[in-house]
C-alpha cells in the first residue's frame, strides 16, 4: 500500500493517505466544523477512514480532552488511522475499531454523546463498480443502516452530524424523522449561482425543536478563488 503524507487546517493536522482510493478532503474538515462539544465527550466517527474528521475535531476542540473513537470496514484504513493519531500526538490507543458498522453489537447502546459520519453517496446498484476495491467499499451502502446504527449507539441528547449529497436530504429527513430533532441543515456550494453540491445536517436525539436552515456556504468566487468564510472554515479552523 503506497501512501504519502499531506495536512489539513492549514498544516495543523497531518495525515498519511493512500496514493488510490478515497482521500480524505474538504468534506472531512467541513463536517468537523458542525460539531460542538463539552469536555470529555466521547465522539465515534463511522467510516472513519484514516481518521481525518475526528483528527479535525480533536484539533479545533483540543482543550476539551474529548474522547476519539473510529470505526471502519477496511483493516487498512484503520492502520492508517492508528498512524494518523500518533503523528498527530492523539493519545487514541485501542479506539480505532475494525467492523461493520451495521453490528450494532460493537458498541454499547448510547455510547457516545455525539457521531459524525460521511456515509457512503450511493446506494448499491446506483453506480458502475469501481475496479479500485477500496473506493468500491467506500462508495456504495444502504444510508438507512448507518442511520439506524447510529441512532443505537447516541446518547439520549447526543448529537449525529452527516454531510451527504445535496440530492439525499429528503432521505435523510425521512429517515430520521421521530428519532432526532432540532435539525441543522448546511448547504454547500462550489460557486454563487450552482446548485448545492453537499449539505451537512446536525441533529439531536429525542429533541422536538423546529429545523433550522443556516445561510450557504460558498467555497469559491465566479473567479476560483477561496471565498473569506472557506478560508476561516478550512484554514482556521472556525465553526459553521
Amino acid at each position: 500500500m503506497s501512501a504519502d503524507y499531506t495536512t489539513l487546517l492549514n498544516g495543523r493536522v497531518k495525515l498519511i493517505q493512500t496514493k488510490d482510493g478515497l482521500r480524505a478532503s474538504t468534506d472531512s474538515v467541513l463536517l468537523a466544523a458542525a460539531v460542538t462539544a463539552s469536555e470529555c465527550d466521547n465522539i465515534l466517527d463511522m467510516g472513519c477512514g484514516t481518521g481525518s474528521v475526528g483528527l479535525c475535531i480533536n484539533e479545533r476542540l483540543k482543550d476539551l480532552k474529548l474522547s476519539i473513537t473510529g470505526i471502519d470496514i477496511q483493516d487498512k484504513m484503520i492502520l492508517l488511522a492508528e498512524r494518523n493519531a500518533k503523528e498527530n500526538n492523539l493519545k487514541n490507543e485501542g479506539k480505532y475499531i475494525s467492523g461493520d458498522i451495521q453490528n450494532k453489537s460493537l458498541f454499547k447502546a448510547e455510547a457516545f454523546d455525539h457521531i459524525v459520519m460521511n456515509p457512503p453517496y450511493y446506494c448499491e446498484g446506483e453506480r458502475q463498480k469501481s475496479n479500485d476495491p477500496t473506493r468500491e467499499i467506500a462508495y456504495s451502502g444502504e444510508l438507512q443502516n448507518w442511520i439506524g446504527s447510529a441512532l443505537h449507539w447516541v446518547k439520549q441528547g447526543g448529537s449525529l452530524t452527516v454531510i451527504h449529497r445535496a440530492d439525499r436530504l429528503d432521505k435523510i429527513l425521512t429517515l430520521v424523522h421521530g428519532k432526532f430533532g432540532a435539525i441543522t441543515i448546511w448547504p454547500i456550494y462550489s460557486k454563487p449561482n450552482e446548485p448545492a453540491i453537499r449539505i451537512i445536517v446536525k441533529m439531536i436525539r429525542n429533541r422536538k425543536t423546529p429545523l433550522t436552515l443556516r445561510p450557504p456556504i460558498i467555497l469559491y468566487n465566479e473567479n476560483g478563488q477561496a471565498t473569506n468564510h472557506s478560508y476561516d472554515l478550512l484554514r482556521k479552523g472556525k465553526a459553521l
